[in-house]
């Protein structure tokens, strides 16, 4: 892949990976191979019950010495992008000489962004950051996501593994206090040495499901699935049909 930094060309080797179920999104699907073709990256498939397993197996082949590659890119198989995400992504890599960089990404179902910001690790206040720190092409973070993240090799293979694991929380569970196994990769990139950027001027998109309903006036509200079988398998109560829509009136317009 060639990419050019200021006035100079770099021809570098880049390969991308993503652990997939064995059905998946055709958005994302369709998405990054065309994406991907343009500029010639292989895809690596990994298919598995336990992703920690599946992404160690992928990134230790990708990244080693023998592969010859500079980059690899992870993806989800949920993520949905255009295809000049991929030369911005790594031209931020090689202008800032970021260990990794990841793009701008919406959590699924609660609307937050899927990165924590340098420092702010574990704190549970809304951090509201200036408008000058979105301008920057890289900004220091404590952690982010897979979405479509560009990793240097030299600097996967300064991690000493295990590379991910799902540590309980202090009372044996794994609800609060846990550290799932994406979050433990981070953690563990930090303390290797290596550097974790977000791109603030590069975001994807995040595919998801949602339920339409007819509202009270016949027009078409969205209800997340975790948010429906959190409530009983109940539709909102701005539905049409809802037990609160009983005292309205039966007659409305589309």
């Amino acid at each position: 892949m060639r990419i050019v930094v200021g006035n100079v060309e770099h021809d570098i080797k880049v390969a991308a990976c993503m652990s997939v179920p064995r059905l998946g999104f055709m958005d994302n699907y369709f998405c990054s191979v065309q994406a991907f073709m343009q500029y010639g990256i292989p895809i690596t498939k990994g298919t598995g019950a336990f992703y920690d397993q599946v992404m160690t197996r992928i990134l230790t082949e990708l990244s080693s010495e023998e592969s010859g590659n500079h980059f690899v890119l992870t993806m989800d198989y949920d993520s949905v992008y255009e295809a000049d995400c991929i030369p911005r992504l790594i031209t931020a890599a090689m202008m800032s000489g970021a260990d990794a960089v990841a793009p701008l990404q919406t959590k699924r179902d609660d609307q937050k962004l899927m990165f924590t910001p340098e420092g702010m690790y574990g704190m549970t206040q809304e951090v509201t950051l200036p408008a000058e720190w979105w301008e920057q092409q890289t900004q220091p973070a404590d952690s982010a996501h897979f979405g479509l993240t560009v990793l240097r090799c030299s600097a996967l293979r300064r991690m000493k593994k295990p590379w991910f694991l799902g540590v309980p929380g202090p009372d044996g569970d794994w609800g609060d206090g846990r550290i799932d196994p994406d979050i433990y990769f981070w953690k563990k990139w930090r303390e290797a040495g290596n550097s974790l950027t977000i791109s603030p001027q590069v975001a994807i998109g995040h595919a998801e499901l949602v339920i339409t309903w007819p509202d009270q006036r016949l027009k078409a509200i969205h209800q997340y699935p975790t948010h429906y079988w959190e409530k009983g398998g109940r539709r909102p109560p701005e539905a049409w049909g809802s037990p609160e829509h009983s005292s309205v009136s039966s007659g409305g317009a589309a």
